[in-house]
């Protein structure tokens, strides 16, 4: 790594289990010229979701070593409240602060998937500080040193590609599952992820579409 890369590491590790400081630090809110120009920062639904996280790590106090309950959290919302922005977001949280995690991101459709979720978060990832460190394809995300170890991949919900969703084994770090519309997942499936949430400082978040309240 270069010294600035070092730099930032350092930087960028003071939030371990700050997910809104690290999206207010990572990416050019408000810059002129920029998607965010006039934009002060994520919505407030964002920012408290990104709280009750923060809280949620803080109280686990993850040593590196010992297992630790996962964290997990669901979002009711409807169409058009930023909630692939959000996903994204968390995604580069997750994988800028925590070294050799790995993670699934799903949704009910491979074209949902490929149009909505990884397109928003190639979009993100585009903007994102620590960006130049990843390698962002259609349907993956990876360390560029390290990317069997450090990584996240896009996964259908078909029942018949449950084994995809299986321990992430990452136990000195975070596995973590992302459920972008969790109503339409099979029961395979979250039976298959559940038990991989046995390693490390594991993350489980869905969503459910409904009226965000």
């Amino acid at each position: 790594m270069s010294d600035v890369d070092i730099q930032l590491a350092e930087e960028v590790g003071r939030f371990y289990d700050d997910p809104l400081g690290f999206v207010m630090f990572a990416f050019p809110w408000g810059e002129p010229g920029t998607s965010l120009q006039g934009f002060e920062g994520p919505d407030q639904w964002q920012r408290e979701m990104m709280n009750i996280l923060s809280e949620q790590v803080k109280q686990r106090k993850f040593n590196g070593v010992d297992a630790v309950d996962p964290i997990q959290a669901a979002i009711a919302s409807g169409h058009g409240i930023g909630k692939s922005a959000f996903t994204a977001m968390i995604i580069l949280w997750i994988m800028s602060t925590r070294p050799r995690c790995k993670g699934v991101v799903t949704a009910n459709t491979g074209e949902q998937l490929k149009t909505k979720t990884m397109s928003e978060l190639a979009k993100w990832h585009s903007m994102c500080i620590t960006g130049h460190w990843f390698e962002m394809n259609t349907m993956s995300i990876a360390h560029r040193a390290y990317s069997k170890s450090w990584r996240c991949d896009a996964q259908t919900s078909r029942e018949e590609n449950s084994e995809s969703f299986a321990g992430l084994h990452a136990a000195d770090s975070s596995p973590f599952y992302i459920f972008d519309e969790a109503s339409a997942v099979p029961d395979k499936i979250w039976e298959v992820a559940k038990g991989g949430l046995t390693d490390g400082e594991s993350f489980f978040l869905s969503g459910v579409r409904k009226p965000y309240t």
